[in-house]
């Protein structure tokens, strides 16, 4: 009797060891960082892809949301979480820092891009800088400036060509660049102005890059990236900031026409 006693006792020991291992298991799975990332839409298929390559190196969950740079610094003044912002405009930027939402050291000026202009392929002989204020072209997209960079640097154009008047009426406003390509590459409008990371991405059967925009017709296209001052994930934050500044991410950048500062 006392023996079977003794082997219940030690059944009952190895099933509480064994219940303990699992639960450090799960705990362990449980402590996995999630790093949210919110960037400028231009930024999908780049930044997509290295966080792919990231989380197959590292132990970390990278989440992603996508949208006007506008927009997003809307989201974090409204309490979203987010851990890293990356904006396609410094006054975005600027407005954070000002504000005391981002951690001021880890600001960088991660990247530079092209203001393009592409025409859907029914207009594509039709539509240069020259012809924006002609009767041929009736519809020109641009993101809305107010939260879309790509759309604030459009006006900029525009109004540096003295032409805003007289194109108003042509204008539909999309909410970032990727509505833009999308407008322009099913014909609902005649052109547009995106990046040119995102004009590569253009359907040739659809749409054609017409032209990079002159420069001096506006701000100079930033991309700043930063850490948030009260990012939920800090330390895993830093360590993705830091593998976005790396040679492997700069050759990703560079394939979507991106240029590395």
């Amino acid at each position: 009797m006392k023996k079977k006693i003794l082997t219940l006792a030690t059944a009952a020991i190895l099933v509480l060891s064994m219940t303990l291992l699992a639960g450090c298991g799960s705990s362990e799975e449980a402590e996995t960082p999630e790093v949210t990332v919110l960037a400028a839409a231009s930024l999908t298929d780049a930044l997509d892809e290295i966080i792919a390559q990231y989380e197959s190196e590292e132990n970390a969950t990278i989440t992603a949301s996508y949208a006007g740079s506008g927009d997003l610094v809307q989201q974090i003044e409204g309490g979203a979480s987010c851990d890293i912002f990356i904006s396609a405009s410094a006054s975005n930027m600027d407005q954070l820092e000002e504000e005391g939402y981002i951690d001021s050291d880890t600001r960088t000026d991660l990247l530079t891009n092209t203001l393009t202009l592409i025409a859907s392929a029914e207009m594509a002989d039709v539509v240069t800088m020259d012809t924006l204020t002609s009767s041929d072209i009736g519809t020109i997209a641009i993101g809305e400036p107010e939260t879309v960079p790509a759309g604030k640097y459009a006006s900029q154009v525009f109004d540096n060509l003295s032409i805003t008047d007289e194109i108003s009426d042509k204008i539909v406003y999309a909410k970032d660049v990727r509505a833009v390509l999308d407008y322009v590459e099913s014909g609902d409008a005649d052109c547009g102005f995106v990046y040119r990371t995102d004009a590569l991405l253009l359907d040739e059967e659809n749409g054609s890059i017409i032209g990079d925009v002159d420069e001096s017709l506006h701000d100079a296209i930033v991309y700043p990236a930063a850490v948030l001052a009260e990012a939920p994930e800090a330390e895993a934050a830093a360590a993705f900031f830091e593998y976005l500044q790396t040679d492997y991410a700069t050759e990703v950048f560079e394939s979507y026409g991106f240029t590395v500062k």
